[in-house]
């Protein structure tokens, strides 16, 4: 039996890499996932709702946060995407559909697989 094994499937998320970076503790793993699914479970809306705004800066920093503990947990794909949307945003422009849909599946993918692992309720 490996470290990690007692963690349920987790899509998205590389729970070794995740598991390194949490000094192999699975329990600290777990709170982290817990906190990333409650913290940025609507991510994609807040941007959203920042950009409807005009508050570019505001929405690259949200994305820049995605990307940063996305890496922390082990979600390249996620972080990858992320890394794209705040590109973009940093030039002060308007994502492309292309580059803000990415990023939403990527995020679901996480967020609906944690919620999943760690039975937690849909918060919509």
């Amino acid at each position: 039996m490996t470290v990690g094994d007692e963690l349920p499937e987790l899509p998205g998320i590389d729970k070794v890499d995740g598991l390194r970076r949490m000094m192999n503790k699975p329990a600290l793993f777990e709170k982290i996932l817990r906190d990333f699914h409650s913290r940025l479970h609507d991510s994609p809306q807040v941007i959203r709702a920042t950009l409807a705004n005009g508050d570019y800066s505001t929405a690259e920093r949200n994305a820049h946060s995605v990307k940063g503990l996305a890496g922390t947990i082990g979600a390249m794909g996620l972080q990858d995407a992320a890394k794209a949307l705040e590109h973009e945003l940093h030039d002060g422009h308007m994502p492309s559909e292309a580059t803000f849909a990415q990023f939403e599946k990527e995020l679901r993918i996480v967020i609906n697989g944690i919620a999943a692992g760690f039975s937690i309720a849909s918060a919509g």
